[in-house]
């Protein structure tokens, strides 16, 4: 025995037509406002950042030079550190030629564990 479902009438179809489009426009102004607020928050954070001197956009890397006459600390120093594990240097180049490389964020945590 099949049931015999009620079809709805084109003004019912009307309203619940309007009723899922305001429902769309709500969601997607809440989205936009999520977005806008992650944008904001990622921006301060960014910035707070840039004044600890933790995110420069001018020196995200400094190379091994840098380093050892910032810190004054010899190149066989940060040799130890690296095979330590204390500090991931990045290598570009072959051979002698090569330059040693350090992302300045990490540089600024390993001297500061190693000083407190």
């Amino acid at each position: 025995m099949k049931i015999k479902q009620p079809l709805i009438t084109s003004s019912e179809f009307n309203i619940l037509h309007e009723l899922l489009s305001d429902i769309r426009r709500e969601v997607r102004e809440l989205k936009d406002g999520v977005h806008t607020r992650i944008d904001t928050a990622v921006k301060s954070v960014k910035e707070a950042f840039q004044g600890f001197g933790i995110l420069d956009p001018e020196e995200e890397m400094w190379t091994e030079k840098q380093v050892c006459e910032r810190y004054h600390v010899d190149r066989k120093t940060m040799y130890r550190h690296r095979k330590a594990g204390r500090i991931t240097g990045y290598k570009y180049g072959k051979g002698k030629n090569c330059k040693i490389y350090y992302r300045k964020a990490d540089v600024i945590e390993l001297f500061s564990t190693l000083n407190a």
